[in-house]
């Protein structure tokens, strides 16, 4: 296994920012080093992709602050590289050593805690099987959206060196859901079977969009003049693509524009895309120039509206 990577580097930040800076880092890297805005500014978007995949592992790490302790404790966020589970808790070696006192074996294979079938330690020990383990698993939203096969590598039992296991993401995976490795858990009692491998996924930060179940969401800012005139823009889909929208004259800030099946792909038998969603921003100009404000001044003028009726 490779060391691990400076985050702090990676990120561009000093070891002492603050969250609010290395969340600041995170929003400018991700805007300059995404794919599609490498690809239009003609760079090579597969090495915009490893770059992404490298600043997504080093905020998930930094912007948690657990994760940000073990890092600047031992030099990784991965408990099972941290020698008896670093004393972050009973987990790693420590907790493979307990469950095997609790299997009995280290008491001379006689049942430990209560191996022995019959409730007064008579009859042959039961069969039982194994507990399940979680572990976690950080995926890009793209990597989510598309699906994709991602590789763990996990201590499978006590005193064991790590194995590398292959994980399929299926496409449209959500935040929070699990994958079950089936008999890749802590192993059975008495000759029972391993219990299972639950991979917990976790989706990092998009710079652009955000997930609702199978419906994708994405603020787009319009100007004054846009939303009341109306106009037309163009706005990239989480698919790759690109679409033309039409935002109608009047359109008020937080008005949603839904594209039909341009979502992410539905899990389980209902199948589909869920639907794309443009939260519209009226964005208000911070400061006119001459010509803007004699226009806004010569609108105003001509507005005969009450919008306060009290």
């Amino acid at each position: 296994m490779g060391a691990t990577p400076d985050y702090y580097k990676t990120l561009g930040v000093s070891r002492d920012a603050s969250a609010d800076e290395i969340k600041k880092a995170y929003r400018k890297l991700a805007r300059d080093n995404h794919p599609d805005a490498v690809k239009a500014r003609g760079g090579n978007a597969e090495e915009a992709e490893e770059k992404m995949r490298a600043i997504n592992e080093a905020y998930e790490v930094l912007s948690d602050d657990k994760k940000r302790q073990m890092y600047d404790q031992y030099g990784t966020a991965n408990e099972n590289q941290i020698p008896f589970g670093g004393g972050a808790g009973f987990s790693g070696s420590w907790a493979d050593i307990l469950e095997s006192l609790r299997n009995g074996e280290g008491f001379g294979g006689f049942g430990g805690f209560g191996g022995f079938g019959g409730p007064f330690g008579g009859g042959q020990p039961m069969p039982q099987k194994g507990a399940d383990r979680t572990v976690k698993l950080n995926i890009s939203f793209d990597e989510a959206f598309k699906g994709i096969e991602k590789k763990i590598r996990v201590r499978l039992e006590a005193g064991s060196e790590p194995q590398t296991l292959p994980v399929k993401i299926p496409a449209g995976a959500i935040d929070g859901g699990q994958v079950r490795l089936r008999g890749r858990g802590n192993p059975g009692i008495n000759g029972g079977p391993a219990g299972d491998l639950l991979v917990k996924v976790h989706i990092t930060e998009h710079p652009y969009y955000r997930r609702d179940k199978a419906d994708v969401l994405m603020d787009v800012p319009v100007s004054i003049a846009e939303a009341a005139l109306g106009t037309q823009i163009t706005v990239p889909t989480p698919d790759g693509s690109k679409v033309r929208v039409k935002v109608p004259a009047g359109t008020q800030s937080g008005t949603k524009l839904t594209i039909r099946g341009k979502g992410a792909p539905r899990l389980g038998a209902a199948g589909g895309n869920g639907d794309f969603h443009l939260v519209i921003k009226v964005e208000i100009p911070s400061s006119l120039n001459a010509k803007q404000e004699e226009a806004l001044r010569a609108y105003m003028e001509a507005d005969e509206s009450d919008l306060r009726r009290w």
